[in-house]
């Protein structure tokens, strides 16, 4: 080989070197695509170029540019719609190998090129997938030499793998991102939640989800009786009727047979697994301890229906699920609960006192209505209210009404009794200047909606009352339908409209109701917790029940009505404790 030819290889294999440490020095794809165009151009000896890549909805995107003509500048008309090039890419012209081909943006641009007329385009690939097409424009019309086109062709095969590279590593990244916000997500959870059962459900529900497996779950050893229980698991296939939790195994609390790790979980299992187990037909497998003050107390597993082979990665984030776990256990049972208790009894004390500062102190006096209400929280403070407003006459607005409110935030506890707070405040500042009832609970719902980031919603029933005539129109945010007795006909009626609970959706529908009450005719308002009342059978007291209690009372005033509703609740519980707040208000037009 002449020594001028053979310093030439050697110029272009240091070029190469240069080029791919190039490649190797960031993963951020911008800089890489800018850096490496400007080498290869310098390599290749050409005057231009630029490189496409190819989007998720199979559009060709600019991504980096150099040199370009006076024609070519970028952003500019010149560049929109496709190009030969990206057709000829989808068609597999442009494949494994460079091609020279006329530039049709060149071709139909009118200004200063440069002389530039053709570009050599080589696809750039990630196995058989393109993910790209570089473009290194020039004034040539004769055909690529051998050498130059194995030099192109190894130069897109570097750029394509870095490419390929710079993508995975942002997957890699999103995905750790995502992990670590889940993991901080659960950390919180389990800071706050003092209900060790749904907090175990979401914890293997998020294990699953990480880790992208069929199922997660604890099982948690009970050295006591010598067993195996299922505390908390998804995506298992489960009996229909089984006292939870289940028990897995009633010999090996430990289950020592199953491997830490397995493609083929049956096969691989030092002795037959138990029949719960042995059913969900499980085959890829990853298992680690759950530890507590050096004791074992169960295991969490991931698995999934067809063969897999879990990376070290993955075993070492079920780990720390495995150790939050245990960090929940450990508040749970050893040392936080008394404490939080006593802290949470002194709160909750203020909270009620604050809470119940929000209900009327008495029902309206109005002339022609008699009215009665109830509230009773299941815990020191609930999620229930209800609240009447004065609605004065107005000339646009007409006489003076009465409005009435009841509402049940789907949540307990405090974090109801706030959202409570902020609900009824809005609901109030939404009726006071006597807007329709479907007009209230839409603006009501949209406050909700901009001031709350619980996550939590409320039912409502809103109804405005016109003594005088007895006319009563109203809406129903998802509450339970309030009855109504008619004196006349001595019956009792559901009072239907259909309507979305608040703080769900910015835009809902409510459907307007209207009626008109007569003397003697009653209604009468409710939350869930007095039809959801549960007895030892675990049956539900239900609004047949609070009918036929109304219509039995119905020549009763309406606080007797309120006595006889809850002795019948009474009498139908029994000892039975219940879990939902009770609130009740009955009208009744004289």
């Amino acid at each position: 080989m002449p020594s001028s030819e053979r310093q030439h290889r050697i110029a272009e294999w240091s070029a190469l070197r240069s080029l791919a440490q190039t490649l190797n020095q960031s993963f951020d794809l911008r800089v890489v695509l800018d850096t490496a165009l400007g080498h290869i151009l310098e390599l290749t000896g050409q005057e231009a170029g630029w490189i496409y890549l190819r989007n998720e909805n199979d559009q060709f995107i600019l991504a980096a540019r150099q040199h370009l003509p006076p024609v070519l500048n970028y952003p500019g008309t010149i560049w929109q719609g496709e190009c030969a090039c990206q057709e000829a890419c989808r068609s597999g012209q442009i494949h494994r190998e460079p091609s020279l081909m006329p530039c049709s943006r060149l071709h139909g641009a009118v200004g200063d090129k440069r002389g530039l007329s053709h570009h050599i385009s080589m696809a750039l690939r990630d196995g058989n997938r393109t993910i790209g097409i570089l473009n290194l424009a020039t004034t040539r019309w004769a055909r690529l030499s051998a050498t130059e086109q194995h030099l192109i062709a190894a130069i897109g095969d570097l750029l394509g793998t870095a490419i390929a590279r710079a993508y995975l590593y942002e997957e890699f990244s999103v995905r750790r991102v995502q992990e670590r916000r889940a993991l901080l997500s659960l950390s919180q959870e389990l800071l706050v939640n003092d209900d060790l059962e749904p907090t175990l459900q979401r914890l293997v529900r998020v294990g699953a989800r990480l880790l992208e497996a069929d199922a997660c779950a604890f099982i948690e050893a009970d050295e006591d009786r010598g067993r195996a229980l299922l505390r908390a698991c998804y995506g298992w296939a489960l009996p229909a009727a089984s006292a939870w939790p289940l028990v897995l195994d009633d010999v090996h609390p430990h289950l020592w047979y199953l491997p830490e790790r397995s493609a083929q979980l049956p096969d691989d299992s030092l002795i037959p697994l138990p029949p719960l187990l042995r059913q969900q037909s499980f085959q890829g497998h990853l298992a680690t301890l759950v530890t507590l003050g050096g004791a074992q107390i169960g295991l969490l597993l991931v698995n999934t229906i067809h063969p897999r082979h879990f990376l070290d990665s993955e075993a070492e984030l079920l780990g720390l699920l495995a150790s939050q776990l245990a960090q929940m256990i450990d508040r749970e049972r050893l040392y936080q609960e008394a404490l939080a208790r006593q802290r949470l009894e002194r709160e909750l004390d203020l909270a009620s006192e604050i809470q119940a500062s929000f209900l009327p102190d008495c029902c309206p006096l109005v002339p022609g209505l008699q009215i009665h209400a109830f509230y009773r929280a299941a815990r020191q403070v609930g999620g229930d209210f209800y609240d009447f407003i004065d609605i004065p006459a107005t000339a646009t607005n007409g006489p003076k009404r009465l409005g009435v409110v009841i509402a049940d935030v789907t949540d307990k506890g405090v974090p109801a009794a706030l959202f409570m707070a902020l609900s009824r405040t809005l609901l109030r500042a939404s009726a006071i200047d006597g807007r329709s009832p479907v007009a209230v609970l839409e603006r009501a719902n949209h406050l909700i909606l901009a001031d709350s980031r619980a996550g939590l919603f409320v039912t409502c029933f809103y109804a405005l009352i016109d003594p005088v005539s007895g006319l009563v129109t109203y809406a129903n945010g998802g509450h339970n339908y309030p009855l109504l007795y008619r004196r006349a006909a001595d019956e009792v009626t559901p009072l239907v409209a259909q309507g979305i609970v608040l703080g769900i959706i910015p835009d809902p529908h409510f459907v307007p109701g209207e009626i008109r009450l007569a003397p003697g005719d009653i209604l009468l308002f409710y939350t869930d917790g007095i039809t959801e009342a549960m007895n030892a059978q675990r049956k539900l007291f239900g609004d047949e029940r609070l009918a036929t209690v109304l219509r039995a009372n119905s020549h009763r005033a309406p606080n007797e009505i309120v006595t006889a509703v809850l002795a019948a609740v009474g009498e139908f519980a029994g000892d039975t404790a219940q879990s939902d707040d009770m609130t009740i208000v009955v009208i009744k037009r004289t």
